[in-house]
């Protein structure tokens, strides 16, 4: 099996405000999906980082009726080449591996990343990021439909509180393996 580690919106318009700041330093999240991926360039597993970010204020690129973009529009938060949408230290992507760039929830859609699984051959998918009722959950279930093997690392999951998120490790586990970073071992 060709593994991939897919770490999703771990950027600062998104980690830096309650209620997400307050439950990923509460959890640990951020310093979860650091282990995991230290452990996937130690076994030389292909990483993608994922951020959601548009070309201007006004959020052009985003569904024109999505309520959830519609709370961004003019705020200056998810604009490309500002430091909202760099992504947090600890998880910077190294040389050589994937930024892809969304404009939606999803990884997947109009984006590089089935490109991406498909040049290395991907058939098993490691899933960390936030939102958990969003973007991570719309990658397990894309991911599954696409035939790919896919393991969420819960710990290094978040949402704006414990309950929504164990709601949707609940709701998509049938779908996937629900794992925590210290039990992930990219060898075998």
């Amino acid at each position: 099996m060709s593994k991939y580690l897919i770490l999703i919106d771990f950027i600062n318009d998104l980690t830096s405000h309650d209620p997400m700041a307050g439950e990923l330093a509460r959890r640990n999240v951020v310093a979860n999906a650091a282990s995991v991926l230290e452990k996937a360039r130690k076994a030389g597993v292909a990483v993608g980082h994922v951020r959601v970010a548009f070309s201007a204020p006004d959020l052009p690129e985003a569904p024109e009726r999505s309520p959830l973009f519609a709370n961004f529009k003019g705020s200056g938060a998810l604009q490309l080449g500002t430091p909202g949408v760099d992504f947090v230290p600890a998880l910077t992507p190294a040389e050589g591996e994937a930024i892809i760039l969304k404009h939606q929830i999803s990884p997947f859609w109009k984006t590089i990343l089935d490109e991406e699984l498909e040049k290395h051959g991907v058939t098993e998918l490691y899933v960390t990021g936030l939102s958990t009722t969003l973007a991570v959950s719309s990658t397990v279930r894309e991911a599954h439909d696409r035939g790919l093997s896919v393991k969420v690392i819960a710990d290094a999951c978040s949402a704006g509180s414990l309950e929504a998120h164990e709601a949707e490790l609940q709701a998509f586990g049938g779908l996937c393996e629900i794992t925590e970073a210290a039990k992930v071992s990219f060898a075998d």
